[in-house]
């Protein structure tokens, strides 16, 4: 416990309300861990500790990288000084020219790059399935406004629009992740520190962009978590379209087959087979929503430097990064594998603008020729099949595949 029990100190009811959830400290614990390796190192090399402590202090951060039980402590920063503090008398050097402020400002960031990446490479793996989607299930369907059939469509067209829209989503991502690819250790308490601490070895030990410079700015936190949620949000708000529709156009309308991996039946109706990932997915993006607008709130009306509020930000960053994770896991598993109906029968309707513009083509202006058809209602069918629309994605996906490449590098030399 980093603090003693004195007669003015934290009540136990007090430490409970104010530290982390379950669970929560334990998935920050390796990149702790990480920035706890480069500090100390620069630490070193300042000369705030000599070579056989560094050494000591390594062992014993390494040891504790791969820990897999539950931390019983007031938070990670404080586990991890008292386990290597029990090791060697040199644990008690390790929290110099730092304060937790910007200790768990580091994790944090560390937390958000590597999931960025995850998310990023997950977000390209689900592209790259639904493109195979287009290309080797794409039939005629009829395309929606309102509702209503209005026009001929194709599974294709459909479900490439979805990939369009995600490779948006990943420029958003790369966007916020540049952002926010800045080394806020150093800060302190959003102050800086007397001590001749360099934050650009830290910086270049853990594989950031830049330093963050302004301490104030540092302690300021939860703006970089809002701009990766709400790109986050971005990518959710995509999949909840797609999985509505595919449950729209699975039954009623029969477009589409929904595998019964993905199903559940009803305890009642024999006869029922329910969508319940998607209505999952569905769900999952209101949570994800509803994190963006917490974070929003939490840091809106916050005074200039460090305030505690911000630590309940972690939990809806956290949770969030798992939900897009998990979401885009079972979306490419489920594109793989949804069948496409082709006895599906549209409406002769849907032809009515290929007829206008079939009379405009002849010389008929188009105005007269929308009322011809309007009152005639007589179509002419065009039973060409739209190709997929795709917008390139390689450059988005060689960016991720680097900065993966990047962050195990950084992770090895440390670790």
């Amino acid at each position: 416990m980093l603090w003693k029990a004195e007669e003015d100190s934290a009540s136990s009811q007090t430490m409970s309300f104010t530290t982390e959830e379950d669970g929560l400290e334990e998935k920050i614990l390796p990149y702790d861990i990480l920035g706890n390796l480069a500090h100390v190192k620069m630490l070193q090399e300042q000369a705030y500790m000599t070579e056989e402590e560094l050494g000591k202090v390594e062992k014993e951060l390494k040891n504790l990288y791969s820990y897999d039980e539950e931390i019983n402590a007031e938070d990670v920063h404080t586990f991890v000084e008292e386990k290597v503090s029990e090791e060697t008398n040199a644990g008690k050097k390790i929290h110099t020219g730092r304060s937790r402020n910007d200790q768990v400002s580091l994790d944090t960031r560390l937390l958000m790059k590597d999931s960025s990446i995850e998310i990023g490479l997950k977000a390209v793996k689900l592209v790259k399935a639904i493109e195979q989607f287009a290309e080797e299930k794409n039939e005629l369907i009829p395309g929606y406004t309102h509702q209503q059939q209005a026009m001929p469509s194709s599974t294709g067209l459909w479900a490439s629009s979805f990939a369009d829209a995600l490779v948006d989503d990943l420029k958003l991502l790369k966007n916020s992740y540049k952002v926010f690819d800045q080394n806020p250790l150093g800060a302190a308490a959003s102050y800086g520190t007397s001590l001749n601490i360099d934050r650009e070895k830290i910086t270049e030990l853990l594989g950031f962009e830049s330093v963050q410079k302004n301490p104030v700015y540092c302690g300021n936190r939860g703006k970089h978590e809002l701009m990766l949620l709400q790109a986050l949000n971005h990518i959710m708000l995509d999949l909840q379209k797609m999985a509505e529709d595919i449950i729209n156009f699975s039954e009623d309308q029969q477009v589409f087959k929904i595998p019964d991996g993905f199903c559940t039946g009803s305890s009642i109706m024999p006869q029922k087979n329910n969508p319940d990932t998607l209505e999952m997915v569905r769900a999952k993006a209101e949570e994800v929503n509803a994190s963006t607008q917490a974070v929003n709130g939490i840091i809106s009306k916050l005074p200039s430097g460090y305030n505690k509020d911000t630590q309940q930000t972690k939990k809806h960053l956290i949770n969030s990064i798992k939900t897009v994770v998990d979401t885009l896991e079972i979306m490419a598993s489920l594109v793989q594998d949804l069948k496409v109906k082709e006895d599906f029968k549209v409406k002769t309707e849907v032809y009515a603008a290929y007829t206008a513009n079939q009379k405009v083509e002849k010389g008929t202006p188009f105005r007269e020729a929308y009322e011809e058809v309007k009152k005639n209602q007589e179509y002419e069918k065009n039973q060409k099949i739209k190709k997929p629309k795709n917008q390139d994605y390689s450059d988005v996906e060689t960016y991720w595949k680097d900065e993966r490449v990047e962050f195990n590098e950084m992770k090895n030399r440390l670790i």
